[in-house]
């Protein structure tokens, strides 16, 4: 048997909703914010998804052996951390800047939106990220 270990970022947009944890199809169990946990997997090739509802990650391939074990980050939306301060940034501008013209103000407030949009939908498969730490 080979260990690896998973650990979740500490992501405040999907703060209180657990991942589920599939390698080679299989539930192997759920990871909340901001936790580390460790699997023991059989040796050779395997294949992680980590899934919140509709979404999930893409398929993350990798190879144990005996002697090693794998630590494998799993975080949210990647820019999310910049892009929510930027889209109140955009939003704030919009209602603030009342003589720029309304397209102007509509392109900001759209923008953020449909960066989310995407994610919820065509990217959903790309919600979330997993990549690897660290090999000992």
């Amino acid at each position: 048997m080979a260990t690896i270990k998973i650990k979740r970022t500490n992501d405040y947009v999907n703060m209180l909703r657990d991942y589920h944890l599939f390698i080679d199809g299989q539930k192997i169990g759920t990871i909340g914010n901001d936790q580390i946990k460790e699997f023991d997997i059989p040796i050779g090739q395997h294949s992680l998804i980590a899934k919140i509802d509709w979404c999930s990650s893409p398929d993350f391939s990798f190879e144990t052996n005996g002697k090693d074990s794998k630590i494998l980050l799993l975080g949210g939306i990647r820019n999310w951390r910049w892009i929510m301060p930027l889209s109140s940034i955009f939003v704030l501008l919009s209602l603030l800047l009342k003589n720029v013209s309304y397209y102007i103000s509509t392109v900001l407030v759209l923008i953020p939106f449909l960066y989310f949009l995407y994610y919820l939908t065509i990217g959903r498969k790309n919600y979330l990220t997993i990549k690897e730490l660290h090999r000992s």
